[in-house]
């Protein structure tokens, strides 16, 4: 995961650019922003968004070295795949491969792995960039994610929440309304997954329209959200069936928790502190008495 993928074929624009035209270096920077999409779209299609001809399109491929989109489409075949394909393209794979007595414990296994990789990847700068993001009182922050990004989404949100009262989840169905509540300096964090929301896209667009910080947390460096994020964590779900698993993502959140913890100590025990007395208030949980009796969350009184 340390290494980008988008690196090889920035090296073939880049070794040949000596010639490039103008037109060229536009259909260049236009690939490489939102590699490996670009590959999949036609030379029209490229013509249209950055308003040339479609032939200087179709000449700008021989000039790093394929006769034709397709050729350079399938040089990069793997990072498309992993774009687009059903995850069912993942069991089909893995079932010739699975033996029904340990798929248990092999599960388990590569959640570990995952958990593991994940945290090999994660650099120190990234991590200091969050906090940097994090610490200022003055940002709102606003967590999006769709579909099964969801839950990672409610979990962040929620346990985030415990350090800053103006932490807003984005309601997928609301998405538009609650955007435009985003102010400068504000921080949008998303959970983007393949395969990827068009609507975790645009709202990284317009967050970074209108001045806003971004941190995405994603399963790949060529993540089409990852063009914007002012801080990108990669997050491994490789998972043996047709389920991607979101193990790592909960893990790699439980360690940034905690070093939030560390620096808002003084912070969270006061809130800690208030909680503890609305539970009591609230009558909220159902515990164990030391003497073995079930007893509620109001203390007993002895008469």
């Amino acid at each position: 995961m340390m290494d980008h993928p988008k690196n090889r074929f920035a090296e073939k624009i880049s070794r040949n650019s000596d010639s490039f035209t103008p037109s060229d270096r536009m259909i260049a920077d236009y690939l490489l922003r939102v590699y490996p999409l670009g590959l999949l779209q036609n030379a029209a299609e490229i013509a249209e968004e950055l308003k040339i001809t479609a032939s200087t399109v179709t000449r700008f491929f021989p000039k790093i070295g394929y006769d034709n989109i397709k050729e350079a489409r399938a040089d990069f075949r793997e990072d498309i795949r992993f774009l687009i394909n059903s995850p069912m393209d993942r069991v089909h794979a893995h079932s010739s491969q699975a033996d029904n007595n340990n798929v248990f414990s092999k599960t388990l296994e590569q959640d570990l792995a995952n958990i593991q990789d994940t945290m090999c990847s994660v650099g120190t700068e990234t991590v200091e960039r969050f906090f940097e993001l994090f610490d200022d009182p003055r940002r709102v922050v606003y967590v999006l994610g769709t579909r099964k990004e969801v839950s990672l989404a409610h979990y962040f949100s929620y346990q985030i929440a415990s350090f800053r009262h103006d932490t807003r989840r984005i309601e997928p169905s609301n998405l538009v309304d609650q955007l435009a509540n985003l102010q400068p300096d504000d921080v949008l964090v998303v959970f983007d997954f393949r395969r990827y929301s068009r609507n975790h896209l645009k709202a990284c667009q317009y967050a970074r329209d209108v001045g806003a910080r971004v941190v995405v947390f994603a399963d790949s460096p060529i993540v089409p959200t990852g063009t914007w994020a002012d801080c990108l964590f990669l997050v491994n779900t490789t998972g043996l069936s047709a389920f991607d698993s979101y193990t790592a993502g909960i893990s790699l959140i439980n360690a940034l928790l905690t070093i939030m913890v560390e620096r808002k100590e003084a912070a969270l025990a006061a809130k800690y502190d208030r909680l503890e007395l609305l539970y009591k208030r609230f009558d909220t949980f159902i515990y164990q008495n030391s003497d073995g009796a079930q007893g509620s969350g109001r203390e007993e009184s002895d008469g």
